[in-house]
């Protein structure tokens, strides 16, 4: 294991002999000509487009990553992937059906309804899967994207709207005509954007639910809109992802502790200003070669782990660490506070028991606030308190508020392509949405209906 080791995207471990270094990234990363580091903004995304051929692209982040960032950190953790899913499951539920409002008296309620030409339709554009790569894609990115084909036979006034297509929300990008003043989004460019090449970029026009057909093939986009935002929403899941890599390191410093015998001898803090200014530098150099190169994020993912590593070596066999480490401080007046902004290099007194149950109860909090952060009730996601299982009772009154206050948004934005699909083709009232169960009480329900004679082994 030795060498440096990437916890999440500001956190390291650094393995050296028999020592083991801790490495953390404080403040927030953005941009190094912002002069506060403890503030991220969210307005300034799209006065940086990125220039792909005849467009302008709106940055999904302030480097074009959010949806990486996303994924990074809460595939490694051992709830938020989980928790993310059982909100699909739950959503789902006993799977979508068509129906319609109907009126009784001063209510509405849904009725169920069969329409033979509207179900051939479903089935042939494999509707289950569309509604459920829908969900996923809504409940980490709070926005849906899907391809909405026009007939073959439109032109000849035979047919109207073709297929849906799910279109993973991870490659979509908004963007606009070079020339748009407006800087509105009009298209979405689907590419890699990692590894960005021009010539393997999508261009689709947004769908216009007022002209449905007006393109061969457009782009369906709906989202849970955020405060102020005219683009793209800021996913309900970006503000726990601190917690959620917290979540994640603290198992793999324990790792690295039990597997290697190690002794945690340093701790070492790295301003992110200063590696926003390393950003800056080499997106100033890639600028400068003949012919110019576009920068990605992982370039500076790779000098991190060079100038740690390069430390760590250091670190090493040393006591006094100033004599073999420059540790630059940069003094930074924000509003009338002086903050200090430089490394921190902070002997570990050599105590394990203490240091461990110190990082256990941070894990616990990060764990409570993973939980708390992805808005699903603890009960529902049979993560209670200490890992104890909560009671029927409570899981009960948990799924019913759930129902009541966490599918409705949900539900409209994962079906929206569809129903709006389905008034534009078959001229109807008639939409698709999730069946639901009540759910009651093992008490108040006869015995042959109880949960334990209806598992398939007693059916």
């Amino acid at each position: 294991m030795k060498g440096i080791h990437r916890l999440n995207h500001k956190d390291y471990i650094g393995v050296q002999e028999n020592n083991l270094y801790y490495y953390e990234i404080t403040g927030s990363e953005r941009d190094a000509k912002s002069t506060e580091s403890t503030k991220e903004t969210f307005s300034d995304w799209s006065e940086s487009p990125i220039d792909v051929g005849d467009y302008k692209v709106i940055p999904f982040g302030a480097d074009n990553d959010i949806p990486k960032k996303i994924q990074e950190s809460v595939f490694p953790n051992s709830l938020a992937p989980r928790l993310q899913n059982r909100k699909i499951e739950l959503l789902f539920e006993q799977g979508p059906y068509l129906y319609q409002h109907v009126k009784d008296g001063r209510k509405y309620f849904r009725e169920p309804v069969e329409e033979s030409k509207i179900q051939e339709w479903l089935d042939s554009i494999g509707y289950e899967d569309i509604l459920l790569a829908n969900a996923t894609d809504y409940y980490y990115q709070n926005q849906v994207f899907n391809k909405v084909r026009r007939e073959l036979g439109y032109r000849l006034g035979d047919g109207g709207l073709g297929a849906i297509e799910h279109q993973p929300a991870f490659d979509c990008r908004l963007a606009y005509r070079r020339n748009d003043k407006k800087k509105a989004p009009t298209h979405v460019l689907v590419a890699d954007w990692d590894n960005l090449q021009n010539e393997d970029v999508k261009v689709y026009p947004l769908y216009d639910r007022m002209e449905p057909t007006k393109h061969r093939l457009s782009m369906h986009w709906s989202k849970f809109a955020s405060f102020g935002k005219r683009d793209y929403p800021v996913p309900d899941i970006y503000g726990s992802l601190e917690w959620i890599d917290r979540s994640t390191s603290i198992p793999k410093i324990f790792r690295a502790l039990t597997e290697n015998s190690l002794n945690i001898k340093w701790h070492i803090q790295s301003p992110a200003a200063y590696w926003d200014r390393k950003r800056s530098q080499l997106k100033e150099n890639c600028q400068s070669q003949q012919p110019p190169i576009q920068y990605k994020e992982q370039m500076l993912v790779d000098l991190k782990e060079q100038i740690l590593e390069k430390l760590s070596s250091l670190l090493s066999g040393v006591e006094n660490v100033g004599k073999f480490w420059h540790n630059e401080y940069v003094i930074e007046l924000i509003g009338a506070n002086a903050v200090e902004q430089g490394w921190k290099i902070m002997p570990i007194e050599q105590k394990i028991e203490e240091y461990v149950t110190a990082q256990i109860k941070i894990s616990e909090k990060a764990d409570f606030a993973t939980v708390a952060g992805l808005g699903l009730h603890a009960a529902l996601g049979n993560v209670g308190a200490d890992g104890k299982s909560d009671s029927g009772s409570e899981q009960l009154y948990a799924l019913k508020i759930h129902q009541l206050t966490s599918v409705n948004i949900a539900e409209y934005h994962v079906c929206k392509s569809i129903n709006d699909s389905l008034k534009a083709k078959f001229n109807t009232n008639i939409k698709i949405g999730f069946y639901h169960i009540n759910p009651e009480r093992e008490q108040d329900i006869t015995q042959s209906q109880r949960i334990a004679n209806n598992t398939p082994s007693n059916q």
